[in-house]
């Protein structure tokens, strides 16, 4: 990862896609929470290689090949991870499609999909075809609350806000797992759970306990809107892995250790001061958004 400034990159963004293309797509994950937060992180620079790239509608795969073509024909260039399969088949093979800007390596961006409403899987991968091959755009189940919390940057382009980011992250996970990040983080194998599960504090700690307790109304419009016969169900288990991480000190050090290499670099956020926000979110939304007579 590279520090990259948030607000220029947004610039950089919004000038090299064109505004033609601009209207499908939407910035999530820590691009998106840092851009929203400048002003909390006094400009600092954000941990990150990526810029996550929602492309929308759900299902529209057609405008995934037209983005991928357009960049592709204005000179920008594929990673090294990025390169095509001669079949469509097994899905979970195809490489992700992720892109270079002109002459700029510093950065690469990386089309995302929004889950159909019936998707059952975690993430499913969704084959594309581009004039060389196959490649996939993966799709996470819970992303569809991002479309449900959409803003827009001063530079035009459309980012998820930080509740909604949070909601999706909490309910990735109903506990801890074993599943572990492919690289690691400062040093050590994370679980990918107390990534993801890291960045609800991180979110909810800059957001601040006032700005929090104006999540509740969003969380539980976001699940009726997006899961409409499983919105009860999934209210009670929003909070469930997050217990778990704050309830296990290997697991929540290692959520502390995602957030001073990502979102909360060098602001000497420590592992007490993410548990006391944990307990706080509970306490303000989760206990609530759970409480079947709410």
């Amino acid at each position: 990862m590279i520090e990259l400034d948030p607000q220029r990159l947004f610039r950089r963004l919004a000038r090299e896609i064109p505004g033609s293309l601009q209207r499908h797509l939407m910035i999530v994950g820590s691009l998106a929470a840092a851009y929203h937060y400048r002003s909390r992180l006094k400009r600092r620079a954000v941990n990150t290689k990526d810029a996550d790239v929602i492309v929308h509608p759900a299902g529209d795969v057609g405008a995934c090949m037209q983005i991928a073509d357009t960049l592709l024909g204005l000179g920008w260039t594929r990673t090294d991870k990025c390169y095509p399969k001669a079949r469509a088949k097994p899905h979970e093979d195809l490489r992700a499609i992720r892109l270079h800007p002109p002459e700029s390596p510093d950065y690469f961006i990386e089309l995302l999909g929004l889950p159909k409403r019936t998707q059952r899987e975690r993430v499913a991968w969704v084959p594309v075809r581009l004039i060389d091959g196959w490649y996939g755009v993966g799709c996470h189940r819970f992303m569809a609350v991002t479309s449900k919390g959409r803003l827009r940057s001063k530079e035009g382009l459309d980012y998820a806000s930080p509740a909604a980011m949070a909601l999706t992250n909490a309910l990735s996970h109903s506990d801890l797992g074993e599943k572990r990040m492919s690289e690691p983080v400062g040093g050590r194998a994370i679980l990918r759970s107390a990534k993801d599960l890291g960045r609800v504090l991180a979110l909810a700690w800059l957001e601040g306990r006032e700005g929090t307790e104006a999540w509740l109304p969003e969380w539980r419009r976001m699940l009726k809107e997006c899961f409409p016969s499983r919105w009860r169900t999934l209210a009670r288990s929003a909070g469930k892995g997050l217990r778990s991480l704050l309830d296990s000190p290997t697991a929540l050090e290692e959520a502390r250790i995602t957030t001073e290499v990502g979102l909360l670099n060098r602001l000497d956020v420590s592992t007490d001061m993410l548990h006391a926000t944990g307990e706080r979110l509970f306490a303000d939304v989760i206990s609530a958004l759970a409480d079947p007579n709410a």
